[in-house]
């Protein structure tokens, strides 16, 4: 894997195995194909490439030991092994020539870092806020105006931050105002909440429920519940009669604590920020 990583760096370029017999690269998808569908079984993920990844695309990747890129695509497919991959026995055959760039870890997206989680080798990130985020990133690591962002997309930030990143929020808010998250407290039967925290000043328990987009609350799911509730729904969509034991996080005392902490919040939402902030000031010029 480390080789593989390597060679693709060293080379600016992602790909795939699925090689061919033919001691010259193949000059076309069709002569590929014809060759290959006599060695090989499924070939989906060459014609998913072929298909889908086109000059300008931008692509995620991660390196053996979790090192993340973003990279800029330079060319379509194309089926190419160097004397250099022979040599080395690298397996990398359909490949597409891109430009990367290092990503620190905390500054890569939830719906990113989610992708990797599945067997794909690869696939869509079917996240409007993620790919404008990716556009303003990638045009902050090159230094260029590459990508225009879609405002509509990248004008509020409970819109831009996904589901994990809105509930690290609010994890850090309540941490900020004295309460204490009690480590790995979300279990399968728990999945009402969030998590499980504590006031160490009082001995007072408190769970947490977090939604975004047009996912609402339902508050009396929590009536039964001892402990204190706090609720927070990005666009604060709440159903269900008040309990007295719920307790309302405003979108205002968030984006009031995201202006105290900016200097301290993980990477993401630190750039995340900064994108709403470029395209408001765009708007206001």
């Amino acid at each position: 894997m480390k080789e593989t990583f390597d060679y693709c760096l060293e080379n600016q370029i992602l790909g795939v195995g699925w090689q061919v017999n033919s001691t010259n690269n193949p000059d076309s998808w069709e002569e590929y194909l014809r060759e290959a569908e006599e060695i090989h079984g499924n070939l989906n993920v060459c014609k998913y490439i072929k298909k889908w990844v086109s000059e300008g695309d931008l692509v995620w990747t991660r390196s053996d030991k979790g090192k993340y890129f973003l990279a800029k695509v330079q060319s379509g497919w194309e089926y190419w092994i160097s004397e250099s991959a022979v040599k080395r026995d690298i397996d990398l055959a359909n490949i597409f020539r891109v430009k990367l760039f290092p990503v620190e870890s905390d500054a890569v997206p939830g719906k990113v870092v989610a992708c990797f989680r599945a067997p794909r080798t690869i696939q869509e990130i079917a996240s409007k806020p993620a790919i404008e985020y990716s556009k303003y990133l990638w045009n902050t690591l090159s230094k260029t105006n590459d990508y225009e962002i879609d405002q509509g997309h990248a004008s509020d930030i409970f819109e831009m931050l996904d589901d994990e990143e809105t509930e690290d929020l609010v994890f850090m808010y309540l941490q900020y105002m004295g309460w204490v998250l009690i480590p790995n407290s979300r279990k399968k039967d728990t999945m009402n909440y969030e998590f499980l925290a504590v006031n160490p000043k009082t001995g007072e328990r408190a769970v947490s429920q977090v939604k975004t987009g047009n996912s609402e609350i339902n508050i009396e799911n929590f009536s039964s519940y001892k402990e204190k509730v706090f609720l927070f729904q990005s666009n604060e969509l709440y159903a269900g009669i008040k309990s007295e034991n719920a307790v309302f996080l405003s979108r205002k005392e968030i984006l009031e604590f995201i202006g105290q902490a900016k200097d301290w919040l993980p990477s993401t939402i630190q750039n995340k920020i900064n994108l709403v902030k470029l395209i408001s000031s765009t708007n206001s010029a």
